[in-house]
């Protein structure tokens, strides 16, 4: 929540100094951009220190990268370039640019500590990202997978449901997954037919 709160007294401050026309210096405009990124990173990169006791738990092989923010990343900036605004516009848009980047940086961070990210301890299921989720597995009622963003999508009775990337995973860690959340759900679920993992060949 810390990380949060600061992102947004950090978006608040810098849009507040191009919006309402104060003429913020250069270099504050700067440091406030900096500042943006590196609190970004930093609530990415607090999920490796985070650890939970369970009886289960998966390695993130990878960080998947996100199209989205890179879109609109890009989106902001053609209109900045065919827009007519004023040149101190252009620190809003590196704005969108930020996150993108911090996705970049912790790509290469996963890759080299491949954090725990997800725990199972008795019937909860902890996913371990910016935003904790918690989930009671007996009350687990559907699993679907999405094959355009390779997402395992859970559905619970009393609370939201969660995706679970599985590119971000070993196959045969998202195979012991499954079979866990079948024999711990009191409702009837079934691995998705449209879920096909990708074995290896051995030779």
């Amino acid at each position: 929540m810390k990380y949060f709160i600061t992102l947004i007294l950090l978006l608040i401050i810098l849009t507040y100094g191009q919006v309402m026309e104060t003429e913020f210096p250069l270099a504050l405009n700067i440091v406030l951009v900096v500042l943006i990124l590196l609190v970004s990173v930093l609530w990415e990169y607090s999920v490796l220190n985070k650890n939970y006791e369970s009886d289960f738990k998966m390695q993130s092989q990878r960080k998947v990268f996100g199209i989205f923010e890179l879109i609109n990343a890009i989106a902001w900036t053609l209109l900045l370039w065919f827009g007519d605004y004023e040149r101190n516009m252009i620190f809003l848009t590196l704005i969108f640019w930020t996150f993108p980047l911090a996705e970049l940086i912790m790509w290469f961070v996963y890759k080299k500590k491949k954090p725990f990210t997800l725990f199972i301890k008795d019937n909860v299921l902890i996913l371990n990202k910016r935003w904790t989720q918690k989930r009671n597995l007996t009350e687990l009622t559907q699993i679907r997978f999405d094959r355009f963003s390779k997402n395992l999508k859970l559905d619970f009775k009393s609370k939201s449901g969660i995706s679970i990337k599985t590119t971000e995973y070993k196959t045969d860690e998202i195979q012991t997954l499954l079979g866990i959340l079948i024999e711990k759900s009191e409702n009837e679920v079934f691995i998705p037919n449209n879920y096909e993992p990708k074995i290896k060949n051995s030779c």
